[in-house]
């Protein structure tokens, strides 16, 4: 009884689709490539391990996003971007690993000690990083679709835009909402837009709502 209306709803619904799985992701990698600077006798079993989580976080995502998460917005690509630039240092432990573990191995020509193995394992780390951030800014976006020459959305209007999606500044403002329904009288008032009660919109092209939920027979 404590816990009625639109807060029992939202304590029994999933949650939004967030980008906290992209932490995630980074912070394994990290862990696998850690794995390389000590003995080798776990490794396979260690990747394995993390070969069945990510097949499990894998299918977990596949499902909630399909069937239960209620909204995902992606409005840029921007973050997408800036997690592949930070896996570029992550990366980069890979060959500064791999001088470290190659030092003074028979089929290799350098032995180094102290400060110069310091020097060297930081060299190849840097060298990777800044390589790894060239080819992400100036080789990836060759392989990008040409942008269109002309603007698809060139005709779109704010108003044939609202028919369509519910949510703007106006409907997403509840302070406007108000004051539309108290202060200026609108008859309808502006409606505030709550997802999933999109059907209770009321369209009034005067305050700037345009759009309401077709009947679905």
């Amino acid at each position: 009884p404590e816990v009625q209306g639109r807060d029992a709803e939202e304590w029994v619904a999933m949650v939004p689709m967030e980008m906290g799985r992209y932490a995630d992701l980074l912070l394994n990698v990290i862990l696998g490539i850690l794995i390389f600077y000590f003995p080798g006798g776990y490794t396979w079993m260690l990747f394995l391990g993390m070969a069945g989580s990510h097949l499990w976080i894998y299918t977990f995502d596949h499902y909630r996003t399909l069937r239960s998460t209620p909204s995902c917005t992606f409005a840029a690509y921007d973050i997408e971007w800036w997690c592949q630039a930070l896996l570029a240092p992550i990366m980069g432990i890979i060959p500064a690993c791999l001088v470290f573990k190659s030092n003074c191995e028979d089929n290799y020509h350098h032995c180094l000690k102290g400060p110069p193995l310091i020097a060297a394992c930081s060299a190849a780390w840097f060298f990777h990083t800044v390589f790894h951030i060239c080819c992400l800014t100036f080789v990836v976006p060759k392989f990008g679709k040409t942008p269109p020459e002309e603007d698809p959305c060139k005709d779109e209007t704010f108003s044939s835009l609202a028919r369509r999606i519910p949510v703007s500044w106006f409907t997403s403002n509840p302070v406007h909402c108000l004051r539309s329904a108290h202060i200026y009288n609108h008859k309808p008032p502006c409606s505030n837009f709550e997802l999933g009660r999109e059907k209770y919109m009321r369209p009034n092209p005067k305050v700037g709502v345009f759009y309401e939920e077709a009947c679905k027979e």
